[in-house]
């Protein structure tokens, strides 16, 4: 009596799979993916001081600049804004990079007037900020940074969603001096 108690007993949840399902969805469908922050990972130079030389003698002793950015978005483009001195001056806006992979390589503008103004530094201490975007920049009015906005989007349940960009940015410490 105990061993068909047993058995009936351990045999009830498998007749579970013989009575048809419910067809219906038990969860709705997942509202899409929401921006992941674009980051810095690396940089070079690495150390945020270095030296630089100003004139056009020197090219080859002075670093190039770079960085890596991260964004698990890989449809994102990035955008890069490049200031000599403080965030009130002209950026200099080197091509945005279309999306592929998650990491990128966003280099200093090649442009003659990006090298030209890094050339033409005085000596002592000037600041070299980049910022990088996941999205366009706005025109920067007195040092402020701001994204363009992107279009809303209508989720499956009929609510808004904004989806801002990110940003993130880094300042290198140019101790700028006659070429040797």
């Amino acid at each position: 009596m105990a061993g068909m108690l047993l058995c009936v007993m351990g045999c009830t949840p498998l007749l579970g799979c013989l009575f048809p399902q419910d067809d219906q969805q038990v969860i709705g469908e997942l509202p899409p993916k929401r921006n992941s922050p674009l980051k810095i990972v690396s940089r070079d130079p690495p150390d945020p001081r270095t030296t630089f030389y100003n004139t056009t003698l020197c090219l080859e002793r002075n670093p190039s600049f770079k960085l890596i950015v991260e964004d698990e978005d890989v449809l994102d483009v990035v955008s890069s804004l490049w200031f000599i001195g403080k965030t009130t001056t002209q950026p200099f806006t080197p091509s945005p990079l279309g999306g592929s992979t998650q990491r990128r390589s966003v280099s200093a503008p090649s442009s003659l007037g990006f090298k030209s103004a890094l050339a033409n530094l005085a000596a002592g201490t000037k600041l070299l900020t980049v910022y990088v975007a996941d999205t366009a920049f706005q025109e920067t009015v007195d040092g402020q940074i701001a994204l363009v906005d992107r279009p809303p989007r209508t989720l499956p349940d009929g609510t808004v969603a904004i989806d801002k960009g990110s940003y993130d940015s880094f300042t290198w410490t140019l101790d700028v001096e006659p070429c040797p």
